[in-house]
C-alpha cells in the first residue's frame, strides 16, 4: 500500500542532499523488468542451494518496486501477499541487494543518501525519509489525522537528535487491512545511531476500533523484526 498523503514540503530539499547518487544502477536496474530479473536470479540461487526445482517465476504482480524520486541509488523491494498486500523484503542500494534481515541495510541506505557529510538537521530529515519511504514503504504513513482515530492525540512524522547523536523517528501509520475488519493504526519509533545504523524500534501506541495499547517493545532485529512489530 502506498503512502496516500502528500509528502511534506521538507522532502523537496532532499533532492539537493541526494544529488549525485546516481551510478551504474542506471544501466543495471534501469527498468522494472531488469529488477525482477535480478530478483529471479536470487530466488533461483536459493532454490538451487535447497535442492529444489521448478517453482513459479516472479512477475510484475508478485513483486512490488518503489523507486525513490530523490535518488536512483536506492530501489525498495517488496513481495505481494494476499493477506497483506506488499510486504517489505529489502532494497537495492548502488545495485547491491540488502535483505530486510541484514543489519547493514539502513546504514548503507543512509550512506547512499549522503549521511556522512550531512549536518544534524539534514540527518534528521534523511532518517525520517528512509523510515517513511524505505522501511515503511508499503504501509500508509499518516501526515494528517484520520477521522477514525477519535480523540487520540496526533502528530505528523517527527525526528529528534539526542546529545549522543542518536536520532529517533516517530510517526503514525495505518496498517494494511488484510483479513481484519476496520482500521488499525500504530505510532512507532525507529532509532538510528550516529553512523546511521538502525539500533531498534518499538510500537508506542496501537489503535484498533478505538482501543489503545501502549509501550509494546520489540528488540532491534533488523527490518524484518520492525515489520513484524508494526503488524503484530
Amino acid at each position: 500500500m502506498k503512502n496516500r498523503f502528500k509528502i511534506p514540503l521538507g522532502f523537496v530539499f532532499l533532492g539537493c542532499i541526494l544529488a549525485g547518487c546516481a551510478n551504474a544502477q542506471k544501466v543495471a536496474l534501469s527498468n522494472d523488468e531488469r529488477v525482477i530479473a535480478e530478483l529471479q536470479k536470487r530466488v533461483d540461487a536459493k532454490r538451487d542451494e535447497l535442492g529444489k526445482t521448478g517453482g513459479s517465476k516472479l512477475n510484475a504482480r508478485s513483486v512490488c518496486i518503489e523507486r525513490l524520486k530523490e535518488t536512483e541509488s536506492v530501489i525498495v523491494i517488496g513481495f505481494f501477499r494476499y493477506d497483506q498486500g506488499c510486504h517489505f523484503d529489502g532494497a537495492f542500494i548502488d545495485s547491491k541487494y540488502f535483505e530486510s534481515t541484514d543489519m547493514a541495510l539502513s546504514k548503507n541506505a543512509l550512506a547512499a543518501f549522503g549521511w556522512q557529510k550531512a549536518p544534524k538537521r539534514e540527518r534528521e530529515m534523511l532518517a525520517s525519509y528512509w523510515v517513511q519511504k524505505g522501511l515503511l514503504a508499503f504501509f500508509t504513513v499518516l501526515y494528517t489525522k484520520d477521522k477514525d482515530m477519535g480523540e487520540r492525540e496526533f502528530h505528523p512524522p517527527q525526528a529528534m537528535t539526542a546529545e549522543n547523536g542518536e536520532i529517533k523517528v516517530k510517526l503514525w501509520v495505518q496498517l494494511p487491512s488484510g483479513m481484519r475488519r476496520g482500521k488499525e493504526f500504530k505510532r512507532v519509533e525507529y532509532k538510528f545511531s550516529k553512523d546511521g545504523s538502525l539500533t531498534g524500534n518499538s510500537t508506542l501506541e496501537a489503535l484498533h476500533d478505538r482501543k489503545m495499547k501502549k509501550n509494546e517493545y520489540h528488540p532491534p532485529i533488523a527490518v524484518m523484526a520492525e515489520n513484524r512489530a508494526i503488524k503484530s
